[in-house]
């Protein structure tokens, strides 16, 4: 295909370049490799793979001239650490490289550590490795080399588990330092401040951008320009995705724009060494009189501990509090103590009293309650003047605001969605800076239970509003004075109506469509949601061309609209999702609108469509249209009988997932599709003719007969809870070549697949590794092909006589974690099976009395 492949790196410095063509390597002076490499492609057809490359330099000084001298035809691939320098060459295609997958990676640690696959107990331990190690075969390579060192043994490999990997291995530190040092001063700070957050938990966007902000980690050069005004917010979030796409923070599935995201052990383990006294995470007590940091996440001990673990540290500028109650009167002395503090986070705590003392936190910028039971905020919060962020998301007993937290005039966020708020008694008229508001209630009659739409005429920075109560309004005048659409910098918007009032919100149903009418948005709109709307027709502007950047669309419990809007027409939207729309019996061509070019939602990502009880069918897409989707989520629509047929022509579409969808006979002809998950489908008899899919999740399935026409299946997860035979798609007789197999069922069904004489042994041969649990996840029994090598819980064992066969080894884990030589168990096998006139109790009873025999053998040793 290509006449000329071609191998480059540049140093860093640019001054040395590497090149490798067929058996030829050569190395020196960039200057003098430049002419050989346009010698190899002048006028060539070639194929040029550039690695490493830490900057578009490497492209726009060196290399771009070089590959003009090719002929038509020729490809260029780059690999690098940055999505952004992919972006600034001007990548075409940017594919993001996955780590390995837990087979892979185990295979990948057991090789180096040169061990053979009858390793018992270890693949355990060695599977939650190589979980610890994200998949990045760097990692796996060095950790297995340590681990070569030491003693096969089940202590010694959960001692490296347990074990810091950056302090284990030099290699894994300098190749994450190498990315860490090319990071901006402030995108180092920014990376070292995710390690606060324990090992393993979630990384929310909004919060930690919010928290860099108040830590001063973010800077911003305000243009006098209207059209290059940023937020402070934006530069932030700018952060943050650099961080996911350098791989320092992995976004969570199923989190659209990663909203979620984690930080790998590795990079945490990294990022806190570079923190060195700075941070401390756990318990304050263990804080002692060296060390002086100034933020701390504790995990345990709560706000007592807290407080006699910080009598000697005057400087703390964060605290985290998280995993254990605090106590209110502690909290109140640390309030008066840290005066300080910039960062107060204390969400998900079991506060219920908040002191006054609060105010004396006069440097304070982020204040965090969310999902907490306090039951006032004391009007002392008025001396917080530096306060930008206070998040009181979900506080369902706080029933009052008071009137003193209208003077917080820098205040940036207030988010008060999901409290218990019946009175509210400040205004927003001194908040000029407010730009995210959460929770505004309408109360259009001026009483104290919400406030009128006149109050966000003055919030001319708002860039994200969330109003509820909708359904209190009277007319559409009294909604048009919040004048939404004058705002040039909103981008999100949530209107919502709540169902509390029954009977007398539905009367006005024919009211709210007005009132929605006239909170039409700017078109620099970037992300609406409605919710809990009861019109009987969605307003005219949500169908509206007029919404150019408009990426995300969420329409949620619009239970009287029949039809949809055209949505189709929307340029830029990425993500659909249509949640409750009860009255819609179909989707017709009216999705579509009438889109300029003729492609409807052409950049279309995501969709989603759940609980459309009375959905029927779906047609009216063309063949054309949504050519970028590659997620695709279809929950709860019990009458839908087929899948829209355009899917067959969605050549990005690699993932679908359908769940109590239970009209759906057939799932076929989506040749691009690579990962399928069917949930309790009750109808669904046939999956065929997927020539790419890859992985298979089948959960109580119970018709489904047929899966055929897949010849890219590598992976397969079966989960009939409550059968005592293997689905009939995965019988003997329909042998798939698989390299992972996960059978989740009753005891009597995995029995039956745990021995080389079981009846579903030649289900169980076919797959390369096999992994067995009953429906409450307990580990049942896993097979290794390549060693023929079963491992077996106690519970399993117990029942193997059913199937017992002495050709085969097998280890097992008992109840006191002891382990049982395999040819030990293969003696007992043999014993067993040559009582073939006792009857199954009997066996069973010899074998539990030989597991018996074997421990108290072992506790006499010691």
């Amino acid at each position: 295909m290509f006449e000329t492949r071609v191998w480059v790196h540049v140093s860093k410095d640019l001054r040395h370049m590497s090149m490798w063509s067929g058996e030829r390597f050569s190395r020196g002076e960039t200057a003098g490799q430049q002419a050989q490499l346009r010698t190899l492609l002048q006028g060539n057809k070639f194929l040029l793979v550039i690695d490493d490359v830490w900057g578009e330099n490497v492209w726009d000084g060196l290399l771009e001239i070089q590959a003009q001298h090719g002929s038509p035809g020729s490809r260029i691939l780059i690999t690098t650490r940055n999505e952004r320098v992919a972006k600034r060459m001007g990548a075409v295609h940017i594919h993001h490289v996955k780590g390995l997958n837990e087979d892979d990676g185990w295979w990948l640690l057991r090789t180096r550590a040169f061990l053979d696959e009858n390793t018992g107990n270890l693949q355990d331990i060695g599977r939650q490795i190589v979980q610890k190690c994200n998949g990045l075969p760097l990692a796996i390579r060095r950790i297995g080399c340590l681990l070569r060192e030491v003693d096969p043994k089940e202590d010694d490999w959960g001692r490296i588990y347990s074990s810091d990997f950056c302090g284990l291995s030099s290699r894994i530190r300098n190749a994450i330092n190498m990315s860490y040092l090319e990071l901006p001063y402030y995108l180092k700070r920014c990376f070292v401040y995710c390690s606060l957050y324990p090992e393993g938990s979630v990384i929310y966007r909004q919060r930690i951008t919010q928290q860099w902000i108040a830590e001063g980690f973010i800077v911003t050069q305000q243009s006098t320009t209207h059209s290059s005004y940023t937020t402070v917010e934006e530069e932030a979030e700018k952060c943050y995705d650099e961080l996911l796409g350098m791989g320092l923070l992995l976004p969570e599935n199923g989190a659209y724009g990663a909203e979620r995201s984690k930080m790998p052990h590795l990079f945490r383990s990294f990022a806190l060494l570079q923190s060195q006294d700075e941070y401390f995470i756990g318990n304050p007590q263990d804080i002692g009189d060296v060390l002086k940091p100034c933020r701390l996440s504790i995990t345990t001990g709560g706000a007592e501990a807290l407080r006699n673990g910080i009598r000697k540290l005057k400087c703390l500028r964060t605290i985290i509090l998280s995993g254990s109650p605090p106590n209110d009167r502690a909290l109140g002395d640390i309030f008066q103590r840290l005066t300080h503090l910039r960062v107060l986070d204390l969400g998900d705590t079991q506060i219920e009293c908040v002191a006054r003392s609060l105010g004396s936190m006069t440097h304070l910028r982020y204040l965090s309650f969310a999902n907490t039971q306090i039951r006032e905020i004391p009007s002392t919060i008025e001396n917080l003047r530096m306060l930008q962020f206070l998040i009181l998301k979900n506080c369902t007993r706080l029933n009052a605001l008071t009137e003193s937290l209208g003077r917080l005039t820098n205040l940036r966020t207030l988010d008060i969605s999901g409290a218990g708020l019946n009175q509210v008694k400040f205004r927003f008229c001194m908040m000029k800076e407010l730009n995210c508001l959460q929770g505004f209630i309408v109360s259009p009659g001026g009483a104290r239970n919400g406030w009128q739409f006149q109050e966000l005429r003055s919030l001319d920075k708002l860039t994200s509003l969330k109003m509820l109560r909708l359904e209190r309004t009277l007319t559409g005048a009294d909604a048009r004075q919040s004048a939404l659409e004058a705002k040039s910098h909103l981008k999100e918007l949530e209107l919502c109506c709540s169902t509390d009032d029954g009977i007398s919100e539905i009367s006005r149903a024919a009211n709210i469509k007005e009132v929605f009418e006239e909170l039409k948005p700017g078109p620099s709109i970037v992300s609406v949601k409605l919710e809990n709307y009861y019109g009987h027709g969605f307003p005219s502007w949500l169908a509206s061309p007029h919404f150019q950047e408009l990426k995300r669309l969420t329409l949620d419990g619009c239970l009287h609209c029949q039809h949809l809007p055209s949505l189709g027409q929307m340029r830029s939207l990425k993500f659909l999702a249509i949640n409750g729309s009860n009255l819609s019996a179909y989707i017709g061509p009216e999705i579509r609108g009438a889109p300029d070019d003729g492609v409807a939602f052409p950049k279309l990502e995501q969709l989603v469509i759940s609980k459309m009880s009375n959905l029927k069918s779906w047609w009216g897409l063309e063949e054309r249209d949504m050519p970028l989707l590659m997620n695709f989520r279809i929950v709860g629509c019990p009458k839908l009988d087929s899948l829209p047929h355009c899917l067959q022509h969605c050549k990005a579409l690699t993932s679908l997932h359908i769940d109590h969808v239970d009209s759906l006979e057939t799932i076929q002809n989506i040749p691009a599709l690579k990962e399928l998950e069917v949930r309790e489908n009750i109808k669904l008899k046939m999956i065929s003719n997927l020539g790419n899919l890859e992985d298979l999740k089948v959960v109580d399935c119970l018709l489904l007969d047929v899966v055929q026409d897949v010849p890219s299946l590598r992976t397969v997860h079966s989960n009939e809870r409550n059968s005592t035979k293997l689905p009939q798609w995965l019988q003997p007789g329909k042998p798939f070549m698989l390299r992972r197999l996960e059978i989740v069922g009753t005891e009597e069904l995995l029995d039956r697949c745990s021995s080389a004489s079981a009846p579903y042994w030649p289900v169980i041969q076919n797959a390369d590794h096999v992994f067995a649990y009953l429906p409450n996840d307990d580990f049942y029994f896993s097979y290794a092909k390549s060693s023929s090598y079963f491992h077996k819980s106690a519970r399993s064992l117990a029942r193997s006589s059913l199937y017992s066969s002495p050709s085969f080894s097998m280890s097992v884990v008992s109840q006191a974690e002891e382990v049982i030589p395999a040819d030990e168990i293969r003696n007992n096998s043999e014993q067993i099976g040559q009582s073939t006139n006792q009857s199954w109790m009997s066996i069973l009873f010899t074998v539990l009395l030989f597991v018996a025999a074997h421990i108290f053998s072992l506790s006499s040793e010691y």
